[in-house]
């Protein structure tokens, strides 16, 4: 409660200057804690013991010559725990009436239950004058501070989603609050108030529901500190497949030793626990996981990516893995620098990239036989189909090697020089346990540092690398490969899969500003160079500049046209996807960011570009400068005009002309909710003030809006304005308001 006014202050424990807080505090849990041996001291246990031990030692000296008696071992005492006596005997002697914090608060840190009184406690506790014992508890009374907080978080949160629900005449609450769904204006509300995209605020409501009505038991134990909030999610997550009833039933399998397992444990019990609760369930639920099979492409921190294949049938996918590190140690064996690891991420991408090396044979090994020339079919007995291989749905599975043989084929070294052993069981795969335990590895064959060393590197007759460039990656090329001969060169269908941007410092003069590339976000500029000079061999790519002005907001856009060259390099594949076909291009697009500021200095590219870079330079500037003469132009207008635009580029019509929509995505480049990173091309060009009510399409008047967030901003209880362009006011349904500034073009 607040301090009322003229009392003095509060010393102690939790005082402050001004207003001071109150709590109550469990005396009987305080004064147990001060009257008992600390928790972490076992001391006075081994001191009862020795005292059992010397009395019978006692006994046997009284028989025992003192020539031959054992000296005595006294049991050592405990610093702070004399001290605490000390203390004690003259808290009762009326020698002193303060009691010392180090003394006290780690005691009572681990006795007392999470709450206001635990954390007002700690609060009060600094780390530094805590005994060194007592310094583990206080930790874990944290983290129970911490889980009761969160419970508290998501408890306020599930108290939204129901009067959401509520006001919802769509949805159904039942009697005890419960809703049915959830519904966009609870979690646009939960996404602005805690800063969480659309995915996380959903993810983040699913819980406080389930915790709040669905698994009451562990929503109860986190708030009580037993549990913390990854312990309560992983629950959350592994029982969502079941019914009530079964999620139930798993909750109190699994509950009881919840806190003394680490988030794998618990994970690993529930596993094993859902699937005892429904076996035939589980069987199913994996059937319909793997139909949602999927490649994903996403960033790591450091500027590198992980391309990770998700729902795959298990056992095809560790017959794969198998495969990838047999391969990889055939490299290895063949004289490739480098840990096992990462020969293996190399195979991986040279057998996607369709830029393996050869792996030659390993010195001193035999040549490869010849393979004997197969007759060709009759007409009456065709080739394999497609359809007959066997990564489609046949459950038995393949056997022999489905890849035609290629000259140079990949060498399977022996055993005992880097591959696998041949007794692997009936499959011939090796499992990833065995495979990353460390018996099992020969570190001089694998990850041993020595092996690293160039020097100890293999190499063929007359010096030559096994691999041209050794240690470098399987390359990129600006055209899609097609298919391998498995797949009878299956061209490939579609074109320009990636969208790159990046500043003219840094595509002229290797400038330190990075780019920008989809599905991966931030590049270092060295990528983004690497890619721009193989998009510049492309005649096909798109070449798009974007004029800035000096704040880094796009003013103009333009593009520079590029004839196909009637050189352009003819590519592998059959004769049905012939040379100038562009439908198999790596880039679709590069779009470079030139600052107004850049225009008076700019000339070519530095001597990094090659000559398909340095041809482009002079066009790139020259239609910046076009540009930034027409924008410069429109700005003066604006600039005159009442609410700060011309709408010189106004639309009659309701859609969004092409010229117009590319300049708001450009401007916007994502989802104009404060919370929402959905690319802009992705999005809805949306009028702020509807078109049928006198929007203009213009503009000043249309934003980005991903389509969850524009069926949001169509919410009766939700407004979204636009007082300037680019800049956007979301008021919510509680009268909440959230503000937007136009992005920046810096990557």
């Amino acid at each position: 409660m607040a301090q009322q006014q003229g009392q003095a202050p509060s010393t102690g424990i939790g005082a402050s200057d001004g207003l001071s807080w109150s709590w109550h505090l469990d005396l009987d849990a305080l004064l147990t804690a001060l009257s008992e041996p600390a928790p972490w001291n076992h001391l006075p246990q081994r001191a009862a013991r020795q005292t059992e031990s010397s009395a019978a030692q006692a006994t046997r000296d009284r028989t025992t010559p003192p020539s031959t008696a054992p000296p005595s071992t006294a049991p050592p005492a405990d610093p702070m725990e004399e001290d605490f006596a000390a203390f004690l005997d003259a808290l009762d002697a009326g020698q002193t009436s303060v009691f010392p914090l180090s003394m006290a608060a780690g005691r009572v840190a681990e006795a007392l239950p999470a709450g206001p009184d635990l954390a007002a406690w700690l609060a009060g506790c600094p780390a530094e004058e805590l005994a060194d014992g007592a310094l583990p508890g206080a930790a874990a009374a944290w983290r129970r501070i911490g889980a009761w907080a969160q419970a508290g978080e998501l408890a306020v949160v599930a108290q939204m989603a129901s009067r959401s629900a509520a006001r919802d005449t769509k949805n159904a609450v039942g009697q005890d609050g419960r809703p049915g769904k959830v519904t966009p204006d609870a979690c646009g509300q939960v996404s602005l108030a805690l800063t969480l995209s659309q995915v996380a605020a959903q993810s983040w409501i699913d819980l406080a529901v389930t915790l709040r009505w669905r698994l009451p038991g562990t929503g109860t134990a986190l708030r009580a500190g037993t549990i913390d909030l990854p312990r309560a999610r992983a629950i959350a997550e592994a029982t969502a497949p079941l019914d009530d009833d079964k999620a139930k039933a798993v909750e109190d399998k699994v509950l009881p030793r919840a806190a003394e397992q680490t988030t794998g444990q618990l994970r690993a019990a529930l596993r094993r626990a859902v699937i005892t609760a429904d076996p035939d369930g589980a069987e199913r639920r994996r059937e319909e996981a793997e139909q949602r099979a999927k490649v994903t492409l996403y960033p790591d921190p450091d500027g590198t990516a992980a391309l990770t294949g998700q729902n795959l049938p298990g056992i095809r996918a560790a017959a794969a893995m198998a495969r990838i590190t047999a391969l990889a140690r055939a490299l290895k064996a063949s004289g490739a620098t480098g840990g096992i690891d990462l020969l293996r991420a190399k195979v991986f991408l040279g057998l996607l990239l369709g830029t393996l090396p050869h792996i030659p044979p390993s010195p001193g090994d035999p040549p490869d036989p010849q393979p004997p020339v197969d007759p060709q079919p009759p007409d009456d007995q065709p080739g394999p189909h497609l359809d007959d291989w066997p990564w489609n749905d046949d459950p038995a599975p393949a056997t022999g090697n489905t890849t035609e043989p290629k000259p140079g084929k990949t060498h399977q070294p022996k055993p005992g020089k880097g591959s696998a052993p041949r007794d692997e069981g009936a499959s011939g795969t090796e499992t990833q346990a065995d495979d990353d335990n460390p018996a099992n590895d020969n570190p001089a064959n694998d990850n041993n540092p020595a092996n690293d060393n160039p020097a100890n590197e293999n190499l063929l007759p007359g010096g030559q690398s096994p691999l041209a460039r050794p240690g470098s990656w399987p390359e990129a090329t600006p055209f899609i490969p097609p298919g391998p001969a498995a797949l009878r060169n299956l061209p490939p269908v579609g074109s320009g899969f990636l969208d790159l941007r990046l500043p003219w410092a840094t595509l002229s003069n290797g400038g330190p500003e990075p780019g920008y590339l989809t599905r991966l976000g931030p590049i270092t500029p060295a990528q983004a160079s690497y890619l721009a000079r193989l998009a510049a061999s492309d005649p096909a790519v798109d070449w798009r500049i974007v004029l800035t002005d000096d704040t880094g907001r796009a003013i103009a856009v333009t593009r520079i046209r590029r004839g196909r060259s009637p050189t352009r390099p003819a590519r592998a594949g059959p004769a049905s996807n012939p040379p100038g076909d562009s439908d198999s291009s790596l880039v679709r697009r590069v779009t470079v960011i030139v600052a107004t500021a850049e225009l008076a200095v700019a000339s070519g590219c530095g001597p990094q570009a090659d000559g398909q870079l340095a041809m482009l330079a002079p066009a790139i500037i020259a239609a910046a400068r076009q540009a930034a003469s027409q924008a410069a132009d429109r700005t003066a207008a604006d600039a005159a005009a009442a609410g700060g635009c011309a709408h010189t580029q106004v639309s009659q019509a309701y859609q969004v002309p092409a010229r117009l929509r590319e300049y708001v995505n450009l401007r916007d480049l994502t989802c104009r909710f404060p919370t929402c990173r959905q690319p802009a091309w992705r999005c809805d060009c949306d009028h702020s003030q509807p078109y049928d009510e006198g929007g203009p399409t213009c503009c000043c008047n249309l934003g980005a809006l991903c389509r969850y967030h524009h069926k949001l901003k169509q919410h009766p209880l939700w407004r979204l304005d636009q007082p300037t362009p680019g800049h956007f006011t979301w008021t919510t349904s509680a009268g909440r308001t959230y503000t937007i500034q136009p992005d920046t073009q810096a990557a």
